[in-house]
């Protein structure tokens, strides 16, 4: 009785423990994969000397980039997709540029220099977990919260 007793309370003890790294894990490969996108999208742009667009496809939970089409009219042909993990959803996107948006998509654009339009992304994971990624413009890096962050721009 006391080994049962014992076992259930380090399952109860390291169960949640080992659940929310696994559901954590997914998030942070949703980072990584939208990290990797931008700075793709940057040195494409820097070495193609051709302005590119990351586009977050928010309803389909997808991340995507492709360079500014020859003709406006055209619809662009992605370069790169990546579908975010499985139960990872975007939750919204916004920039100072644009107005926020929480379904369809956003484009954020990076120049022939490098530089990435600063934004805001919101990401969450199973039971609610989320992420606010913080696009730095000159670096195309993300500051990543491992928590919901209110960003504001004025």
């Amino acid at each position: 009785m006391i080994v049962i007793a014992i076992i259930g309370i380090t399952l109860g003890y390291i169960g949640p423990r080992v659940m929310s790294g696994v559901f954590s894990s997914d998030l942070d490969r949703a980072v990584r994969d939208i990290t990797a996108m931008i700075q793709v999208a940057r040195s494409s742009a820097i070495t193609k000397h051709t302005t590119y667009f990351v586009r977050f496809d928010i309803d389909e939970a997808k991340v995507a980039m492709y360079p500014k089409p020859e003709n406006s009219g055209k619809e662009p042909e992605m370069d790169r997709e990546r579908v975010l993990p499985e139960g990872v959803v975007l939750k919204g996107i916004k920039t100072p540029y644009q107005s926020g948006k929480d379904r369809g998509e956003m484009d954020l654009r990076v120049t022939t220099e490098g530089v990435v339009e600063q934004g805001v992304i919101q990401l969450e994971g199973p039971f609610g977990k989320q992420y606010t990624l913080v696009v730095k413009p000159f670096s195309g890096t993300l500051k990543v919260y491992d928590h919901y962050v209110e960003v504001t721009y004025d």
